[in-house]
């Protein structure tokens, strides 16, 4: 097994017994920022440092192509992503589709929900039966697959809009596939 790199944004963070469990768990933990201004744990500081306090001390990347979170996902192979709640709406919505735009697999983090990008080999989980579950196409997906779950789809195109959002676990394991496309799954949080 890996290394487990956890990545640290300088929005809202979830509760302290999440974050907590993830600096545990971590071997690497990634500061955004002005994320570093909020905690002394962390073993990267990566951005533009347009946020941070003693900006100096940092080798600061000012490439404005990627987004602080992106340049992370791109350097690194990230499993968690916290602190992108709050703040600006922009950065929030940007803090996924940097998951399509990187490939990452890394999972979203807050106190009531999860969410990941779906890689077109698809994504199978175990969770809790009853657990609320949405899929959000950005874009148009084909070939999408839905197991697992209350509405099942079976090789159908979905594009952005509403379709997908409201489901739920009524079997395991939940398996998500598509062909082409750009595909988050989002769960409701019922454990850390």
């Amino acid at each position: 097994m890996g290394e487990f790199i956890l990545v640290i944004g300088n929005g809202n963070w979830p509760s302290k017994a999440l974050i907590q469990t993830l600096i545990e768990k971590s071997d690497t933990i990634i500061a955004l920022d002005g994320a570093a201004d909020k905690f002394d744990s962390w073993d990267i500081v990566i951005g533009d440092m347009d946020s941070i306090n003693n900006q100096e001390q940092y080798e600061a990347d000012t490439s404005q192509c990627d987004s602080d979170l992106a340049k992370a996902l791109r350097r690194y192979d990230v499993n968690a992503v916290v602190g992108i709640e709050g703040g600006r709406l922009d950065h929030q919505l940007a803090a996924f589709t940097s998951l399509f735009e990187t490939n990452s697999n890394a999972i979203v983090y807050s106190d009531s929900w999860r969410a990941c990008r779906v890689p077109i080999e698809g994504l199978e989980l175990n969770l809790d039966i009853g657990t609320r579950c949405s899929i959000m196409p950005f874009g148009t997906v084909k070939g999408v697959n839905l197991n697992g779950c209350e509405y099942e789809l079976s090789n159908q195109d979905i594009k952005t809009g509403t379709l997908g959002v409201g489901n739920k676990i009524n079997s395991n394991p939940v398996n998500v596939s598509h062909e082409s496309g750009d595909l988050l799954f989002i769960w409701e949080a019922n454990v850390a």
